[in-house]
């Protein structure tokens, strides 16, 4: 053999071992770049200089504060106000209060009205013009009558008996925006409501699955009389309603949302599971690892286009139960480059990476229900730190460069230690996303919130495959108060108990029917990941304005936000053009408005334009 084989075939043999090396090193699954961009710190617009000339809508709330449901109702109403960047007083039912004109909306957060001294001077704006809310189902106070002749008139009353329960709920108008014409089983919303026959000209908005009205609307003289037939709810899925109630308060009410919608994957990318569940096999034929890789990821990535969604997948890297250190790394190339091109093939959609933790142990030291689930309480906080350490150091060898800024805590239980723990071993972690609302006495619950640190609770709302009907409700309910769909699920969920009794297909079919009717109930949600929503939750909280009503137009003025900023614009008439913003319609009489600047016009059409 000359030199110029024996140069080539050393060459060949060179470039193979760098190649195997290269291969060996996980080099070709890091091919391109990765990042993960969170800018919340952005220039925002400065404070508009007549801001003190324009008044903002102010309300008037009486409560009663002998009765605990009165003042939970009292501070239900103040926090959503207060959310909303709007003014208001709070004064005792007995207090008589004068009532300015110019107020937006007088509310009562008590049902004992028999006994409010500013009911008659409410009553008397209502028939001014102005919009008067009773929150609360009316009830008799004090051995006297309930109301007077004319409060039975202003409210549309023909007739009222006693309170019982009643179950489900349904909507015969578009008083919520995107639920017109839904019916939520009878499973859900369950509350006590008087018998009561409503005059012929007042609108039933709400009813239960019985038709008992839970919700109406009645003209009284030039303004409106809004009445909600229930109790105070202890849980977060009334304040939807409280928030239509609000933004029926006068014409052109107007009040600020999110416009996001966001959808999780927790516990993926993950170990994918070896051999064979027994119900996945009978019905697909596949193994675990095949049915995720050809049957449930794909079908994943179809419902992203599908329902225009952007996914948050939630990283996991082993399922054993270690609480002590030294923590294992995981084991196995073909678990590892599994995680690896599930979490590639994520990004390149568009998709997101977060943590869920080194394995599926809660961070929480006893005392947080871990018998219940089959957890390990961890011993000290240094313990989750190191593991955190540990998820840290696979993380960044698996994603090199890439910024991790959302966790999700294992079965949404997290506690202070844990909390911190992730702080210190992530501290590019901006996000912590749990739950919204619930049962379960263990779980993390939060409210959407900037926090004093520079982090964001940004909790999910809904779950599942085949959501049921308190699910659904939940979501439409905050889609009225924040503008925000946020939804999780698992990749094995059809492994789970609680699936027993779905097939696979059946599954599919409650996912796909969920999304769909989301979809086209609020199409104006933007989708995003969790970091991507942060400059929207982020112009959300910091946000100011003032609104400018006129016979002509509305003048909207905003300040204290770098992007765009969405409002929700109810009104009667019709909206002719915009400057300074974009308005599209999303539900009757309901407009969404997009501002970037710093001022907006919407002129309304005239019969000179008809």
């Amino acid at each position: 053999m000359n030199k110029r084989g024996m140069y080539l075939i050393f060459l060949a043999v060179l470039l193979l071992g760098c190649f195997f090396q290269y291969l060996r090193m996980d080099g070709f699954l890091h091919l391109g770049a990765l990042r993960n961009f969170a800018a919340v710190e952005r220039a925002k617009q400065q404070p508009w200089a007549e801001a003190d000339a324009i008044a903002r809508d102010r309300y008037l709330i009486f409560y009663d504060p002998e009765d605990v449901a009165s003042m939970f109702a009292r501070h239900n109403v103040e926090r959503l106000l207060a959310q909303q960047k709007k003014d208001y007083e709070s004064h005792p039912l007995r207090e008589a209060v004068e009532i300015p004109q110019e107020t937006r909306g007088v509310i009562f957060a008590t049902g004992r009205v028999g006994v409010a001294a500013s009911l008659s001077a409410a009553l008397s704006y209502a028939a001014a013009g102005g919009t008067v809310l009773f929150t609360q189902r009316l009830e008799a106070a004090d051995n006297t009558a309930p109301f007077t002749a004319e409060t039975r008139e202003a409210l549309g009353l023909a007739s009222i008996g006693g309170a019982a329960d009643t179950l489900g709920v349904r909507f015969p108008t578009d008083f919520l925006v995107g639920v017109q014409g839904k019916t939520f089983d009878n499973g859900i919303y369950e509350t006590q409501a008087n018998a009561v026959t409503l005059a012929p000209d007042a609108v039933v908005d709400m009813e239960s699955a019985a038709g008992v009205p839970l919700l109406w609307h009645h003209t009284y003289g030039a303004g409106e009389v809004i009445a909600y037939n229930g109790a105070e709810r202890d849980d977060k899925t009334n304040r939807g309603v409280l928030a239509a109630m609000l933004a029926h308060c006068g014409e052109d009410a107007v009040y600020p949302v999110v416009g996001v919608k966001l959808f999780f994957i927790d516990d993926f990318p993950a170990p994918t599971p070896e051999g064979d569940f027994s119900k996945i096999y009978e019905e697909t034929g596949l193994s675990t690892a095949e049915f995720y890789r050809e049957n449930w990821w794909p079908w994943m990535q179809e419902n992203a286009r599908r329902f225009n969604l952007k996914y948050t997948g939630l990283i996991i890297e082993t399922y054993n139960d270690q609480v002590k250190g030294p923590f294992r790394p995981l084991g196995g190339r073909a678990a590892r480059d599994n995680v690896i091109v599930y979490g590639r093939e994520l990004l390149k959609m568009g998709g997101e990476l977060g943590l869920h933790g080194y394995n599926h142990q809660s961070l929480a030291p006893a005392g947080y229900g871990q018998g219940e689930l089959e957890y390990v309480p961890w011993a000290s906080q240094a313990d989750m730190t190191e593991a955190m350490q540990e998820l840290a150091r696979y993380v960044s060898e698996l994603y090199p460069g890439y910024a991790f800024r959302t966790y999700v805590p294992p079965s949404n239980i997290l506690s202070p230690e844990g909390y911190a723990a992730v702080r210190e071993a992530f501290p590019d972690v901006r996000i912590f996303a749990s739950l919204y609302d619930g049962l379960s006495p263990e779980s993390y619950y939060q409210d959407y919130e900037r926090r004093a640190d520079g982090t964001y609770a940004i909790p999910r709302v809904s779950a599942g495959y085949a959501p049921d009907g308190p699910t659904q409700w939940a979501v439409y309910s905050l889609v009225n108060e924040l503008g925000v769909f946020s939804h999780f699920v698992h990749p094995d969920e059809m492994f789970y108990e609680e699936s027993r009794d779905k097939t696979w297909a059946q599954l599919q079919q409650g996912m796909e029917a969920f999304l769909g009717d989301m979809s086209a109930a609020c199409p104006w949600l933007t989708p995003v990941t969790a970091s991507e929503s942060l400059p929207y939750f982020d112009d959300y909280f910091a946000l100011d304005y003032r609104v400018k009503r006129t016979p002509a137009y509305l003048e909207l003025h905003a300040w204290n936000h770098a992007g765009e900023v969405r409002f929700l614009l109810r009104s009667s008439r019709v909206l002719d053009h915009a400057e300074g913003c974009t308005a599209e319609p999303v539900a009757e009489s309901v407009y969404l408005v997009r501002l970037a600047g710093e001022a907006a016009r919407l002129y309304w059409r005239t019969e000179e334009d008809a």
